[in-house]
């Protein structure tokens, strides 16, 4: 069983028969999703109103992260790191921090490690020019905490971990 934890829009649809695929999504309940059939394909919601800031917004990254994890058990994860959400970005609505963006991804990171469950990181969205400093900023404090890079590749090889992360940027 695959999870997806995903920011973005439409793609949904594409899993729509899948059982496969367990699809969380966090959105501004306002803008997106539009296309009702893609939102049908989601199996864990999470609804987000306008305006909404870091605390309330990484409490529920934390709670639906981990609940989806406890209610299935995946081959990997497929992690959309969308930037949209970003204060002041012209779509997403949302009033989440630079460091805000960062504490999300670690804490998917590590609930993704603490399970053993591989990993792989897309970005998507975001606006605005600081985005790309943001996400470098997050790869490198995932670095740093030790969940991707040489040290988590070599605790995966002395059996600690059977994460593998891999990150790829658009």
């Amino acid at each position: 069983q695959k999870l997806k934890i995903c920011h973005g829009n439409g793609h949904e649809r594409d899993f729509m028969d899948d059982r496969r695929v367990f699809i969380v999504d966090m959105y501004n309940r306002y803008i997106y999703p539009g296309d009702g059939y893609a939102k049908r394909a989601i199996k864990r919601k999470v609804e987000l109103d306008w305006g909404t800031e870091d605390s309330e917004y990484l409490q529920k990254v934390e709670l639906h992260s981990e609940g989806a994890l406890n209610e299935v058990r995946p081959d990997i994860i497929v992690y959309n790191a969308g930037t949209d959400i970003l204060d002041g970005d012209p779509l997403g609505g949302l009033s989440i921090s630079p460091q805000g963006i960062v504490k999300r991804d670690e804490i998917v990171f590590r609930a993704a490690r603490r399970r053993g469950i591989p990993i792989l990181m897309v970005t998507s969205g975001g606006y605005q020019k600081k985005t790309a400093r943001i996400i470098a900023d997050s790869i490198l404090n995932l670095n740093q905490q030790g969940l991707i890079g040489e040290e988590a590749l070599e605790e995966e090889e002395e059996g600690s971990s059977s994460l593998v992360t891999s990150v790829m940027c658009k």
